[in-house]
């Protein structure tokens, strides 16, 4: 009995001991997982989208809208940025490269230009071969009274055909056909085939955007120009 006395005295005694070391074990510290406070805004893209945690929570915003606002705001700030592009001009007419040369200078653009050959249409007027070379050079007097330039050619194929000139315009050349026919009474024919000519063109070296290039395009006559424009990414 003495000895079963003393063991549950000891037992009673582990158990208080126990006990009293649970309660003033602190307790852990639970880390916060962190969030915006209930009062601050939410600011995005530069304040174009404010939201609230408020206003998410009771509906007011949903991940739809935010995601259509988000996409409005990335879509105007692409608008805002102008396409930009390097243009190249190209002419085989002298007086033509004099107009865009004093143009860029008004405009105080760099450019470089240089000289290229290349293949252009060339509109050839005639009239057909007579059965003579002598009736040929009749017709040629003919025409020179009424001021109408003109030769006999008198290579291989072509003998005997009276020429009345070059153009490099379809629009000038049935023109011309038409003004020689109604002064000469002969019919006039117009040869279409392509040449080698030299060119002029003319690379503009700094970025232009659209409103800057038709002002430019604007001092230009086009329909009395022979040029090519072409706007070229930089």
């Amino acid at each position: 009995m003495k000895w079963l006395f003393l063991f549950v005295v000891l037992l009673n005694a582990a158990f208080l001991s126990w006990h009293s070391f649970v309660q003033d074990k602190p307790e852990k510290i639970k880390e916060s997982i962190y969030g915006p406070p209930v009062s601050e805004k939410i600011h995005l893209l530069t304040e174009s989208l404010v939201v609230t945690e408020q206003d998410y929570n009771t509906g007011v915003v949903t991940s739809e809208s935010i995601e259509d606002a988000l996409s409005e705001v990335i879509d105007e700030a692409t608008v805002d940025q102008p396409e930009l592009f390097c243009p190249r001009l190209e002419t085989e007419r002298q007086e033509d490269i004099k107009q865009i040369s004093q143009v860029l200078k008004d405009f105080g653009w760099s450019y470089q230009e240089r000289e290229v050959t290349g293949k252009r249409a060339k509109f050839w007027l005639y009239i057909a071969a007579p059965e003579t070379p002598a009736i040929a050079e009749r017709i040629v007097k003919e025409l020179a009274s009424k001021s109408i330039d003109s030769f006999v050619i008198n290579r291989a194929e072509m003998k005997n055909r009276i020429s009345l000139g070059l153009y490099s315009s379809k629009e000038r050349a049935e023109q011309a056909k038409l003004r020689i026919q109604n002064l000469s009474g002969y019919r006039v024919d117009v040869y279409e085939h392509m040449r080698n000519v030299p060119l002029r063109q003319v690379d503009i070296e700094e970025p232009i955007d659209e409103k800057d290039w038709e002002q430019f395009v604007s001092r230009f006559d086009l329909t009395k120009m022979m040029i090519k424009l072409e706007k070229n990414p930089c």
